[in-house]
């Protein structure tokens, strides 16, 4: 099943979380025809984010720093500044207060506007869509590029054609589906080489505050690493309680990670109250458990990844040593350096795109013969 015309300004992008929305839309704007599919049935990524109480909430913990630029300037671009608003918060450790900012409904407000203009511009998002395979097109096809082939949550086989090609997901990930690709042997070689730590973070909905510090350093031999209190610095707003996030990390080899949720809150409720004895389990009025695979990168990789193959990029946090600390440092995995790498791989397709010979804009039927 063919779905997608091919042409010189087409571009598939794997990941619908907040480095593939970027992508989207910064190449939409630049008169690409863009396409995003992402396994999940919906957008964010790590920025994913549930309805809670009256308000949208990220399933893991976010803020907004005063030094993330890009971040900022992508929410301007978005017409979303206005809702960040500033607060001074207590950290572990620090002496001093930090100020830290906020979207006044979250960071749903951003990812929202990214994919109303992605589609406001004529491109696509599609949610439930398994990427199985990705492929160069043969020296028959009109235009050289790369296929994608996706299977629908119906088992519906679906086939994106595209000039340019955006991996947004984790560099494992990206070697599982791109085998048959002329990727060269030390590019595999390092990518199979970077170790990932899995990402577990419970949000508890408590009725009464446990903390007034935003972020606290969680004692050794606790299960979780962090304790993160969103509501004593940013308040209850329309939450229905005091929201509190115990984020921790792990190997997928830990009995942790193959705990079920109930057993993984069990542990993490038990030792929040070796913290606070006067809570209870009646306290808790609503909680999500959420587990990511590969959360963090735990080191850069020794040279640049991010485009393995000509028109073809990768776009993921682990990658943007480049950018940020240098190779091999531990990666921070923050959302800013993401968000700049997003615009140096767009910046780096629109560049080569405009050196190009523009070719008619086929349709489907024109596509035929090549197919």
């Amino acid at each position: 099943m063919f779905d997608e015309a091919l042409n010189d300004r087409s571009v598939c992008i794997i990941g619908a979380g907040m480095s593939g929305l970027v992508c989207g839309m910064k190449l939409a704007k630049a008169g690409f025809k863009v396409s995003v599919v992402e396994e999940l049935a919906s957008p964010g990524g790590l920025c994913a984010y549930t309805r809670i109480g009256r308000e949208y909430l990220e399933l893991v913990p976010h803020h907004i720093r005063k030094s993330d630029k890009a971040l900022l300037s992508l929410s301007k671009e978005m017409g979303v500044d206005d809702k960040i608003k500033w607060f001074d918060t207590a950290w572990s450790g620090r002496a001093s207060i930090r100020k830290v900012g906020y979207f006044d409904s979250g960071y749903a407000c951003l990812i929202s506007s990214l994919i109303q203009f992605i589609t406001d511009h004529g491109g696509h998002v599609l949610f439930s869509t398994t990427v199985t395979e990705i492929t160069a097109l043969s020296a028959s096809s009109i235009l050289p590029g790369y296929r994608t082939t996706c299977i629908l949550t119906n088992s519906t086989r679906y086939v994106i054609d595209s000039k340019y090609l955006i991996f947004t997901g984790s560099c494992r990930t990206f070697l599982n589906i791109s085998h048959n690709l002329n990727i060269p042997m030390d590019f595999r070689d390092i990518m199979m080489n970077i170790s990932y730590k899995a990402g577990i973070s419970a949000l508890m909905v408590l009725k009464k505050p446990t903390t007034e510090m935003y972020s606290r350093k969680a004692p050794e031999g606790l299960p979780f690493d962090r304790i993160i209190g969103h509501s004593a610095a940013f308040g209850q707003r329309g939450y229905g309680g005091h929201v509190v996030y115990l984020t921790g990390t792990c190997s997928i080899t830990d009995n942790i990670w193959i705990a079920s949720d109930s057993d993984i809150m069990q542990q993490y409720f038990s030792a929040f109250r070796k913290l606070y004895p006067s809570l209870r389990k009646s306290d808790i009025k609503s909680y999500r458990l959420s587990k990511t695979r590969y959360a963090f990168a735990e080191k850069y990789p020794e040279i640049d990844l991010t485009n393995p193959c000509e028109d073809l990029y990768v776009c993921a946090s682990g990658l943007t040593s480049s950018q940020a600390e240098g190779s091999t440092s531990i990666p921070k995995n923050r959302l800013d350096s993401v968000i700049r790498l997003a615009g140096k791989i767009t910046s780096e397709i629109i560049g080569r795109s405009g050196s190009q010979n523009s070719l008619p804009h086929p349709d489907i039927t024109d596509l035929a013969e090549y197919i």
